[in-house]
C-alpha cells in the first residue's frame, strides 16, 4: 500500500511540474511577444518624428 501512494505522490509531483513548466513557457513567450511589439511600435515612432523634422 505505501508503495502505490508513494507512486501516485510521485505521479502528481509530475505532473504538477509539467502544468507549471509549460505556464511559465507560455508566460516566457508572451512577454516576449509583447516586448517585442513595443519595440517595433517605438521604433515606428522614432521614425515618424525623424520624419517630421
Amino acid at each position: 500500500m505505501n508503495i502505490e501512494c508513494n507512486m501516485l505522490y510521485n505521479f502528481e509531483l509530475q505532473m504538477a511540474g509539467i502544468i507549471l513548466f509549460s505556464a511559465m513557457i507560455a508566460g516566457g513567450i508572451a512577454i516576449w511577444y509583447r516586448r517585442r511589439r513595443a519595440l517595433s511600435e517605438g521604433e515606428d515612432g522614432v521614425r515618424d518624428a525623424s520624419e517630421n523634422l
